[in-house]
């Protein structure tokens, strides 16, 4: 839809997507730090590894 514009944002762009409502974008940032990167007894690398394995398998860009 060419009428709506994206924010200018630093964000990865499956975050930034959302930023013509900040209000959704910040609770999807809230939620994916509650259950994601540092919830676990996984390393980051470990949490990254499986979260690229996962993308890779769904076929997803991000």
């Amino acid at each position: 839809m060419s009428w709506i514009e994206e924010v200018s944002t630093e964000l990865p762009p499956v975050i930034a997507c959302m930023s013509i409502n900040k209000s959704a974008m910040e609770a999807v940032q809230n939620l994916n730090s509650s259950i994601t990167f540092g919830a676990s007894a996984l390393t980051r690398v470990q949490e990254e590894a499986i979260a690229t394995v996962v993308s890779t398998t769904n076929r997803c860009r991000y």
